[in-house]
Formats: structure tokens, C-alpha cells, sequence
């Protein structure tokens, strides 16, 4: 007889404990999630504070109001602090490795974290600073010395944020978080090389001031109305002699002085005298032709030296927009002639009204009472690290103060930082870096009437997948034809072209291993000089009547395997801005 079917046991007693456990685990995901949420949005909401105090603190230490930034920067630090607090739980970490919700949760605790620990660094850092204001003349070394230490701790709590804000892929995040980590990202990455540079400087400076014996600091003014790779030509030198922080104006000299040497002052690298000739060896004030300001610096001692004066200990190089920014400091001055010179008016008063009316000895004697009264005066007031960190900040950004030292320890440490000239600039601009550089040929002072704008493009659309890179250089002419009847040393007294004209020579200099395309202006191809070598330069000689504009366009191939490069624009700093646009995706013909 066959055995009866068994019967399947009764599931009551399963179903009686599983359905309460699913509802356990239901009620604990909810209150997981409500407690992620409910700390989430307090966080976001303290992050917001912390977008808000940011912009009082930046105004606060833009108007040097030290108590009001000492206070925005406590209540930066306690917002911060609070929103790393509420994302630093263990279930937090533990939704952050959740799909989706994870790289938002873990984008929230990086970027409280960061404000956090680098406004905590940033606070002694703040407090040196507003202590850095000195009742005598001259530099106090040890606040100088002061600041070193605070200032190397906020560069590495920056270096440390940078790195862990960069760990972020923004194209993962939710876009309102999206773009408050994007700005706090943005922030830091612009701050943490300044904070770099500036912890290296302050190590070196008060040996440069004469902390370990007396030192001399060769200050060489660039007149940018006359246009050199390196800003401009180099018109006047000052002499400042530095005892244990005590300033002083020693010699003075403007390039009238010097005699033409007619071999150069020293051996010129074979590539510049290709691209310029040997002439900016020869001429002091073409010394900075080369974007190299290693090499400008050794050239201007060389020539001090011929004036038979000492070497000096380091050469500072400034131009007319570092000058109007000094005259912040010193407020106006008034010249032997009576004139008042001002921030509103040096510009005009200096490069301009001198060159129309006065003659040429006339122009030198103004220009060399301006510039040792505005280092007299500097000298002479109580040293305050606001206010020249405020004054000095646009122009050394935009690369209008370089600094070289003979003393090879100090110059190591100034070659890796912003003041380290055209070249360094371009180097520190990563591989694609495009360097724009423009070397007046007019003779003249027309620069101040010369507007620059700059349009670079890439495409790739070659089968052997090379990118094609085009740099678009449209030079404008503000002059009028009055220009036509302006004196010669205004216009020019070995001009190329007639009275009026701006001569100017464009060199574009590239990466190594790109190669030259061809240059084109309206249409036309247009001969140029081609330089290879580590950077291959092309140079072009523009010429513009008054009112006229030209667009020049320099073409050049890179190889990057199908991938278009990313051109970083370097450029001359020009009397007036430079207009660089973005960065095109040029269409394929």
C-alpha cells in the first residue's frame, strides 16, 4: 500500500515573529533616514551660515575692520564646526558608502571639515596680522618673523583641504550642494598656493631686510607704457639699504645714465637672441625682453655695477599700477613743482601728460622726483602688513612685482613662488600652459592707448587625432589722429611707421612638443619668426594706425591622442587689462 501524502507544517508561528521583525527594521530604516535627514538639513543649514559670514569676512578684511574679521572668522569656525559635528556620527560614515546619498553625505562632512580646521589654523594666523602694525618707521622683523609661523600653519591646513575638497566628483552631487562645494572648492584652491608663497616669503624676508646684516635692494621701475615681455622697459632704479629692518633710499639712476653697451652685458641664450636679437643685452632698457626675470635680474645688476656701484643683494621689479598702489599707502604726494599725485591721477600725470608736454628732461626730472619721494615716504611710515598685503594683492596676482635674490638660498625659495617673473608664472601654469607676450617696437609711450584681448581655441578633428590649437590676438588702437601730431616722445623718435602708429611685436610661445601651423591675420597668412626649443615661440610684428583694429591668429599643433589640451593664458601685464576669453571648442570644417 502506497504511503499517504505528507502534509507541509502550518507556517503560523513564522509568520508571527517575521512580519513584527520586517516591521522593526522598516521602523528603524525610517528613523535612520529621519535622523540622516533631520541632521542633513541642519548641516546644509550651517553650511549656508558659513557661505554667509565668508562674504562679511572677506569685506571685513577688504576695509581692514580687524575686529569685525576676527568675529565673522569665529562665527565661519563655529558653523563649521557645528556641521562637521552633526556628519561625523557613525551612521552618517555609514551612508556615505550608500549609492546615490553617499558621495552627497560624505560631500557635506569633507567641506564642513575643511572650513573647520582651516579657519582654526586661520586664527592665530589673523591675530599676528592685526598685531602686525608698527608705531616707528621702518619693518619690525619680528612681527615679520611673527607671522611665519601661523602663516606655514594656514598653508598646510589649506594644502590638507585642497587635497581632500579635490576627492569630490561635483557630476555626483545633488546640484544646490553641487554648487556651495564647488564655491568652497574654488576658495580654497585659490588660496592655498597664495597661503604657500606667502609662508615662503616670510621665511626669507627679514634676511632680505637686513636681520643678518646689512643688505641692498635694487629697485628697478618698468615704465608698461612701453611695452617689454616682462611688463615694460626699465626706466628708473632706486637703491633701498636695509640695516636690521631700517630702510633707507641709497643711490638713484634713470636709464639716461647707463651707456649703450655694445656687446651685451652678458651671454644671451641663443633662442631669445633668435626670437628678439642681441639688442636687449645692449640696451638697459630692453633687459626685459626675456620672460625670463632670472635672467632681467642679472642683467640690471650688471649694469648697476657699471655705474660703479655696488652689487646689489636683490632686485624688485614693480611697474605704474604697483606705483598707483603704493600711493594707497602713502596717500597723495606732493612733487618739488607743486603738483599732487594721486591714485586717480598717477597714471595720467606720469605716462601721459609728461610725454605731451614736457620735454625730455623735463619728463626725467619728474619722474625721478615721483619715485624716490613715493620709496622716501613709504620708508618713513610705520610698517602695516594689512595694508600692503591689501594694497600689493591685485598687482602681484597679475604679476607685476617679481623679487630675485643673489643669495642662492633665498633665490631657491623665490623661484617657486608668484614673484618669480613672466617665466616662473608660465611654468607654474600647468603643461598646456600658452605664454602672450608683446615687446613695444614703436619706441614711443603709446602703450597706455593699446587694448589687448586674447581668444584661444582648440579642435580635434584630424584622423591622426593631433588637436589643433589657435590663439587669437586682437591688438586696438584708442589713440585718434591727433595722435599724428604728438611729440616724439610720445609717438616715437625711430617709429617704424608714421607719427601715431603702434608698433608692437607678439610673440605666442607654446609646450614643448607642439609645432607651428602658420600665423593668419585677415585671412592672409603673415610671415613670422619661429623659434623651436623647450618652448616654441612664434613672433609676429603688428602694426595699428590710430583707431585701427587687427585680429592675429597663431596656429599650432599638439599631440595629445585625440584629446583636445587645455591652454592656460599667460600673458604680458599690459598698462590697460587683457581680456582673455574662455576657452573655445572650435568646430570641425
Amino acid at each position: 500500500m502506497a504511503d499517504a501524502p505528507t502534509t507541509a507544517p502550518p507556517r503560523t508561528g513564522r509568520r508571527r515573529w517575521l512580519l513584527p521583525a520586517i516591521g522593526v527594521v522598516l521602523a528603524l530604516l525610517v528613523g535612520i533616514a529621519a535622523w540622516l535627514g533631520v541632521r542633513a538639513w541642519l548641516a546644509k543649514g550651517e553650511l549656508e551660515e558659513v557661505q554667509a559670514e565668508r562674504t562679511t569676512l572677506t569685506a571685513a578684511i577688504g576695509t581692514r575692520d580687524m575686529p569685525a574679521a576676527q568675529t565673522a572668522l569665529d562665527d565661519v569656525h563655529a558653523h563649521a564646526a557645528r556641521a562637521a559635528e552633526l556628519t561625523s556620527d557613525p551612521l552618517w560614515r555609514a551612508a556615505e558608502v550608500l549609492p546615490f546619498a553617499g558621495p552627497n553625505a560624505a560631500a557635506v562632512r569633507v567641506s564642513a571639515e575643511s572650513v573647520r580646521d582651516l579657519t582654526a589654523a586661520a586664527d592665530p594666523l589673523l591675530e599676528a596680522i592685526h598685531a602686525g602694525t608698527g608705531t616707528e618707521p621702518g619693518v619690525d622683523l619680528a612681527r615679520i618673523q611673527g607671522l611665519t609661523a601661523p602663516l606655514r600653519q594656514t598653508a598646510d591646513a589649506a594644502a590638507h583641504a585642497e587635497t581632500e575638497l579635490d576627492r569630490i566628483d561635483p557630476g555626483a552631487l545633488l546640484p544646490p550642494l553641487r554648487d556651495g562645494v564647488t564655491d568652497i572648492r574654488a576658495f580654497v584652491t585659490d588660496a592655498a598656493p597664495l597661503l604657500d608663497d606667502a609662508a615662503s616669503a616670510a621665511s626669507i624676508v627679514p634676511a632680505m631686510l637686513g636681520a643678518d646684516g646689512d643688505r641692498t635692494l635694487l629697485v628697478m621701475v618698468q615704465n608698461a607704457a612701453e611695452a617689454r615681455t616682462g611688463r615694460g622697459i626699465t626706466g628708473s632704479f632706486i637703491e633701498v639699504r636695509a640695516t636690521d629692518g631700517k630702510l633707507s633710499v641709497g643711490a638713484h639712476a634713470d636709464s639716461a645714465s647707463f651707456a649703450r653697451s655694445a656687446p651685451p652685458a652678458m651671454e644671451l641664450p641663443t633662442e631669445l637672441t633668435a626670437l628678439y636679437g642681441p639688442t636687449f643685452g645692449r640696451y638697459v632698457t630692453n633687459i626685459t625682453v626675456t620672460p625670463d626675470f632670472d635672467l632681467s635680474a642679472r642683467l640690471a645688476s650688471a649694469w648697476w655695477q657699471t655705474l660703479a656701484q655696488p652689487a646689489p643683494d636683490a632686485i624688485v621689479s614693480i611697474d605704474p599700477i604697483v606705483l598707483r598702489a603704493l600711493l594707497r599707502i602713502t596717500g597723495p604726494l606732493t612733487l618739488s613743482d607743486g603738483s599732487v599725485v594721486d591714485t586717480a591721477s598717477v597714471i595720467e600725470q606720469m605716462l601721459v601728460r609728461p610725454y605731451l608736454e614736457r620735454t625730455p628732461l623735463e619728463q626725467t626730472a619728474m619722474q625721478s622726483d615721483l619715485t624716490p619721494h613715493l620709496f622716501e615716504t613709504l620708508l618713513d611710515t610705520p610698517f602695516d602688513v594689512a595694508a600692503w598685503a591689501q594694497a600689493l594683492a591685485e598687482p602681484v596676482a597679475q604679476g607685476r612685482v617679481s623679487v630675485w635674490s643673489a643669495h642662492a638660498d633665498e633665490q631657491a625659495v623665490l623661484a617657486e613662488g608668484p614673484l618669480a617673473g613672466t617665466l616662473a608664472r608660465y611654468r607654474a601654469a600647468g603643461d598646456d600652459a600658452i605664454g602672450v607676450y608683446f615687446n613695444d617696437a614703436t619706441t614711443g609711450k603709446l602703450d597706455t592707448f593699446l587694448d589687448v584681448q586674447v581668444d584661444p581655441s582648440t579642435r580635434v578633428c584630424r584622423a591622426d587625432g593631433v588637436a589643433e590649437v589657435e590663439v587669437a590676438v586682437t591688438l586696438q588702437s584708442t589713440l585718434t589722429d591727433a595722435a599724428r601730431t604728438y611729440p616724439p616722445s610720445m609717438t616715437g623718435a625711430t617709429n617704424p611707421g608714421a607719427p601715431g602708429d603702434i608698433t608692437t611685436d607678439v610673440t605666442v610661445m607654446v609646450p614643448s612638443g607642439w609645432y607651428f601651423g602658420g600665423v593668419e591675420s585677415g585671412g592672409a597668412a603673415v610671415v613670422s619668426t619661429d623659434v623651436p626649443g623647450a618652448n616654441p615661440a612664434s613672433v609676429v610684428r603688428i602694426a595699428l594706425t590710430p583707431g585701427q583694429s587687427q585680429t592675429t591668429t597663431f596656429r599650432f599643433l599638439a599631440r595629445k591622442d585625440g584629446q583636445a589640451p587645455h591652454p592656460v593664458i599667460v600673458h604680458t601685464p599690459m598698462m590697460n587689462p587683457v581680456t582673455v576669453a574662455p576657452v573655445a571648442a572650435a568646430p570641425c570644417d
